[in-house]
Parts: structure tokens; sequence; C-alpha cells
């Protein structure tokens, strides 16, 4: 896997930087702070690209009574609900703590945040076409909290439970475009899809050993690629 290291003022404007030499969007990569910068040097982070089929193998909600983890939730809890009100959109916010296995034995923390309570039309701003203002707003929200913690703080945005909605949407189209490409023997081609989405069919067709699955492309132009089994 691609990987590069970065130094700045800050671990955001670290993060910036290691993206845009990297040519990937926030869900593209793992970030790991090495310095957050406290004693006085610069901020220094290892930003690495993540392929589409990575995945975690189980996760656990985490005790609420883990100090530093809810010190993050609730700071980005409450830098969500200024955007929002910022934003004049009327809803509530819920947080919950995510541990999953990383490398080497270590766990990694996400912080989801579920936005309920919006009318139609502000939970549909706040998504956008194929959830890209909803990644971006998920970008920014960590960019502010990062600031605060100085750390990468892994917060991920969900909105009228659209993820859930979306995965489920995308497992669907997988298994009948795998259908077709069985009956017909020829390979399909999907849409450009964000690297969770892409990640979300892999990992939905990877026991079917009737075909299998590539991604082909750059940036936001990357898709998946479903082929018949050699």
């Amino acid at each position: 896997m691609k990987s590069i290291e970065i130094r700045a003022r800050t671990v955001a404007e670290a993060v910036e930087l290691a993206l845009a030499q990297l040519g990937k969007d926030r869900d593209e990569v793992a970030i790991a702070v090495l310095d957050s910068g406290e004693s006085g040097d610069e901020a220094m982070v290892r930003v690495t690209v993540v392929d589409d089929d990575d995945e975690t193998t189980e996760s656990q909600v985490a005790d609420p009574s883990d100090e530093s983890s809810g010190d993050v939730g609730a700071i980005a809890r409450k830098v969500l609900e200024d955007l929002l009100e910022r934003m004049d959109i009327h809803g509530y916010v819920t947080a919950v703590l995510i541990r999953v296995p990383g490398q080497k034995g270590t766990i990694e923390e996400t912080v989801t945040l579920h936005i309920e309570g919006a009318d139609e039309e502000a939970m549909g701003l706040l998504i956008g076409r194929r959830g890209e203002t909803l990644r971006s707003l998920q970008f920014l929200l960590n960019l502010l909290v990062s600031r605060r913690v100085q750390k990468w703080p892994q917060v991920v945005v969900d909105v009228g439970n659209y993820r859930q909605r979306r995965q489920e949407s995308l497992e669907g189209l997988a298994r009948r475009m795998a259908e077709r490409v069985r009956q017909t023997g020829r390979p399909i081609m999907l849409e450009p899809m964000a690297a969770y989405e892409r990640r979300i069919v892999h990992l939905a067709l990877r026991e079917d050993k009737g075909i299998y699955t590539e991604s082909s492309g750059d940036g936001e132009n990357r898709k998946i690629v479903i082929y018949p089994s050699k």
C-alpha cells in the first residue's frame, strides 16, 4: 500500500497536504498521527492508501465511560450541532463509538454521528448527489475536531440512516449484476463510486465463486468491473 509521511503546522494541515499529494479523498486513506505537535514541533502524520477490499473483521461499541473516547465524541457532536445551527437545519445528533481491530493488535476507534429529526428537504441537502455533500461535511467536521483534540478523530457522519440504506442498495445491485455476468459470461462495469462504496461491493461478492471484481480508473472516475470467473 502507498504511504507518505507529512509534516505541517497542525495535524489538519498535514492531512490536507498528504491527501493532495496522493490525489485521494479522505475515505480512501487511513490516517495515523505520529506527532500531534503539542511539544512545539510541527505535527506529523502518516497517510496510507487503503485498498477497496480492505476490511475489518469485527467491531464493538466502546464503553461510554472511556474518558478520552468520550471527549472526542462530545466535541464532534457539539461541532456538528453548531454547523447544523449555522446552516439553519433543525435536527438532533447522537454519537456512537465503535472500536475495530487495527493493524498489529491495535484498536481503532470511530465515532459515528447520526443526524435525525431533520425534515426531508434538509436531509436531502445534507446528503447531496450520491452522498457527495455528506462526505464533504464529514471531512470538514474531522478537520474542525482535529484542531481541538490534536489528532485525526475518525468521525463518520450519517443522516437518516443513509449509509445503511446505501449499503443495502449497493449490495443488492452487486448481486443482481453478478447474476447477469454469470448468465451472459460477459463483464459488467458499474458506475463510478467512492472508495467506501466500492469496498461494499467487493465484500458483497467476495464469496461468489462464479465471478470476481476489480477496480478500474482513477480518482472520482474509479469504477468496479465484475468479471466471470475464468
